[in-house]
């Protein structure tokens, strides 16, 4: 019988005249991606690229990028960084787009929908390595881009640069959970073991070179020649990619970028209070449990965007009907959205996740979900009002502005405060009336995009605290590697005898994380991929934002950013707090919302 081997990759460019032009014969032939990289030796990242019309045209290869990221790595200053990554944007060869999304670590703006889980199954697929291997490596050495540099073999540099960005990018395009990994694994494949690190390390996010997003502002600045404030402010209505695309057109393309209606915008975030921060007089406002939701107007048009820019106008329709009763005919306004119930009076925040979870209803169920959770908003700020923008106007003069634009029903409550005196009162009135807390924000201060500032503070009450016990000990990674990150919390059933767990806390300083290394392996009951059980006998006090409801833990129970206050030695494990006392914590904090 005769054996007939199937052309090389080289040979079907010679055959066709191009690899795209051979794999588009070959898929109208009835042939899948799998097929074609398993008979003929075809990537299948390549195969993915043709599939969806991506050309690549751009010779520069994946190696020199590694080489700038290199580099990078092993400067250690700010200023550093900042002419190396100005020297990147000035090299010839790729496009200004695809640098600037390279030197930020993020080549899509969309979430890739590729996780650890995933980058460990490309690996293993890449390399022949089994997952246990990959694990064992990931404890020591806490990242999986190093994870990969170590397992991927010796190979010819081949890559191109915009053939990973391409392949990166299209990662969200692909319909199930094992194309994603013969993605990753297919790019893991053509990449020497220093691009195999950088290849993982963009597909999740995290380039570890030591820069923020400010950094690279600046290099662009420098490296085109323009203010970084100019970049700033258009990144800061554009966003950063868009925001740098601007630099080499100058000052004065720079300076048109404006505030619109329709571009989803940053919202400024708060600090906890503290009583040296505040700046009198400031404006205290209620503390609502909802999320934030950015309202926007153009003529007829609506926007809301949620906190994280997704658009809501279709899920959230009573609060896009108030909107367009705005007395404006454009304006941007901050606000909080709300749930309440067919009275008026509000619900709990868990309420208001049936109503704003990122999934598309049909008309029939928003019905359905409407009449058991309606919502309202609150609005505090305007920053854009009949094309004027208003955020370098102190708050004081702002407010003016949004009480003549938004109606009295949609405000959110509060009062100037000229002193500490009648800041604490409104904050005992607010607590009186079963609300979370206040904000408190300086009525001279500006409103600042994207930036957590100390104008803003939120206050409010520590909740009751849980004494539990830490039953788990979960791997660290990064810069804790080698270290317990986390621990998994449990409190007791004192009928049963057993225990019940209720949430991870992480909060715990390097110094404590080590103490409880070496107590872990004493009391080291068995393991799993993800860490070590222990024995019972680490008692903590932990306290916590909010107790839901959930199917994670044993309890159906999980505190809400847990945060450990101290350690108990002076109580055993006997002692911890009840699952009884847990759901009574549960019921409790719900009591200021009418029962209806």
């Amino acid at each position: 019988m005769t054996v007939v081997k199937p052309p090389s990759p080289e040979e079907l460019v010679r055959a066709y005249g191009s690899l795209e032009a051979a794999v588009r014969h070959f898929l109208e032939s009835g042939y899948s991606p799998e097929r074609l990289e398993w008979r003929l030796g075809i990537p299948y990242h390549r195969v993915r690229l043709v599939m969806a019309g991506v050309d690549l045209v751009n010779p520069t290869s994946f190696s020199e990028v590694v080489a700038f990221y290199d580099r990078l790595a092993v400067v250690r200053s700010k200023k550093g960084k900042e002419t190396e990554l100005a020297k990147f944007f000035r090299l010839p060869g790729l496009g200004l787009e695809v640098k600037t999304r390279l030197a930020l670590g993020s080549p899509a703006e969309e979430h890739l929908r590729v996780g650890p889980g995933i980058v460990e199954r490309a690996i293993c697929l890449a390399t022949g390595e089994p997952i246990r291997r990959v694990r064992e490596l990931l404890v020591d050495y806490g990242e999986h881009g190093e994870v990969a540099y170590l397992l991927k073999g010796p190979s010819k540099a081949q890559l191109r640069a915009e053939e990973v960005y391409e392949a990166v990018r299209l990662l969200p395009r692909l319909g199930g959970v094992e194309e994603r990994a013969l993605q990753v694994s297919s790019l893991l494949r053509a990449a020497t073991p220093g691009e195999a690190k950088y290849v993982v390390r963009l597909i999740l996010g995290d380039l570890r070179l030591g820069y923020r997003q400010e950094t690279v502002i600046r290099a662009a600045a420098r490296a085109y020649g323009v203010p970084p404030e100019l970049i700033e402010g258009a990144c800061a209505i554009l966003g950063i990619t868009e925001g740098i695309l601007l630099a080499p057109e100058g000052e004065a393309t720079l300076l048109g970028a404006k505030l619109r209606p329709g571009l989803f915008l940053k919202p400024q975030l708060a600090h906890l209070y503290e009583p040296d921060r505040v700046e009198y007089p400031v404006r205290a406002e209620l503390k609502y449990d909802g999320s934030r939701l950015q309202l926007q107007k153009w003529g007829s048009r609506v926007w809301l965007y949620s906190r994280r820019g997704i658009e809501k106008s279709k899920t959230l329709p009573e609060v896009a009907e108030a909107v367009s009763r705005f007395t404006a005919h454009s304006c941007i306004v901050d606000s909080e959205v709300v749930a309440v119930d067919g009275e008026g009076n509000p619900l709990p925040f868990q309420s208001l996740l049936e109503r704003t979870v990122p999934r598309e209803l049909s008309p029939e169920e928003l019905e359905e979900v409407r009449g058991r959770v309606g919502v309202t908003t609150r609005a505090f700020d305007i920053l854009y009002l009949n094309g004027r923008d208003l955020r370098n106007l102190p708050l004081s003069e702002r407010r003016r502005y949004l009480v003549e634009v938004v109606p009295a029903e949609y405000l959110a409550e509060g009062r100037d405060c000229p002193g500490a005196v009648e800041l604490m009162g409104f904050y005992q009135e607010a607590l009186s009336r079963g609300m979370e807390g206040i904000m408190v924000k300086g009525l001279n201060s500006a409103y600042e995009l994207g930036q957590r500032t100390h104008t803003w503070l939120k206050l409010k009450p520590e909740r009751d605290t849980v004494d539990c016990t830490l039953v788990k000990a979960l791997h660290g990674k990064g810069r804790r590697a080698g270290l317990y990150s986390s621990f998994l919390m449990a409190v007791r059933d004192p009928v049963e005898r057993r225990l019940y767990t209720i949430g991870r806390v992480s909060n715990l300083p390097e110094e404590a994380m080590e103490a409880l290394r070496g107590l872990v392996e004493k009391t080291r009951a068995g393991e799993d991929e993800e860490g070590v059980f222990v024995r019972p006998s680490v008692v903590v006090e932990a306290t916590y934002q909010e107790i839901q409801e959930t199917d994670e833990y044993t309890s159906g129970f999980a505190l809400r950013v847990p945060k450990i206050v101290r350690f108990r030695p002076d109580k055993g494990v006997e002692e911890i707090d009840t699952i009884e006392k847990l759901r009574k914590l549960y019921e409790v904090q719900y009591d200021r919302y009418p029962q209806r």
